[in-house]
């Protein structure tokens, strides 16, 4: 199989009702990946709308149903999440409904290359945390002076570098990485246990950069109204 595909289709977010024909799609149209060996994946996502039903839609939920068939179904990867060095994600509305994906066997750029310096970015190094209720990261976040995002128009890019290599980034519904961005509410908006993290367009998570604060992630935020 290529190692670039579109799959086309209306992506859904896991646990909705457009969950069951989306990895219906998905199954038809992935192949069996034979014995490449790929380090990481772009999905880029278009859809009709990016608020079906009036409910704004996450890019981190978005991947869930996508690696769900294409790693542990297809077997990607070795068919393991936690063999997933980074993944990128973007979602736009447009005509060509469907994702597109791409698979890597070398390590990403990062974003800062082709954004700029981001507005945040700091290295966090406490406890990561294990729900969207945590307070560890809100109170860094207001320790380092962050006041909540007021521009309702506001659109992010977000970059999550993991240090520790053994960071399962492929796990959305119960993982790190969406437990973190659930966290980000004083940077993104909302409010505790409901954070606007639809508000990102633009995703990128890595991890095993450094043997240094093996516990800890750098997050970098672009955006205009900080």
């Amino acid at each position: 199989m290529s190692n670039e595909f579109f799959i086309p289709g209306v992506p859904a977010t896991f646990a909705t009702k457009g969950e069951i024909p989306w990895r219906q799609a998905l199954t038809r149209s992935i192949e069996d990946p034979g014995d490449q060996a790929f380090l990481g994946v772009r999905l880029s996502f278009t859809l009709p709308t990016l608020e079906p039903r009036g409910h704004p839609l996450d890019i981190d939920n978005l991947c869930e149903p996508v690696f769900s068939i294409l790693i542990n179904a297809r077997g990607f990867f070795k068919a393991r999440r936690p063999n997933l060095h980074w993944w990128e994600a973007t979602k736009a509305k447009g005509e060509e409904h469907g994702v597109r994906v791409i698979l890597e066997k070398s390590q990403p750029g990062g974003l800062t290359p082709e954004l700029g310096e981001p507005s945040f970015n700091q290295l966090y190094s406490g406890t990561l945390p294990s729900s969207a209720t945590d307070p560890d990261i809100p109170n860094w976040l207001s320790s380092l002076g962050v006041c909540k995002a007021v521009d309702s128009s506001g659109r992010f890019a977000l970059q999550l570098d993991f240090l520790n290599p053994r960071v399962n980034v492929g796990m959305i519904a119960t993982g790190k990485v969406k437990s973190i961005i659930d966290c980000l509410y004083p940077l993104l908006g909302g409010s505790k246990g409901k954070p606007e993290d639809w508000r990102i367009d633009r995703l990128l998570v890595t991890k095993g950069f450094s043997s240094d604060l093996a516990g800890a992630v750098r997050i970098g935020l672009w955006d205009t109204c900080i």
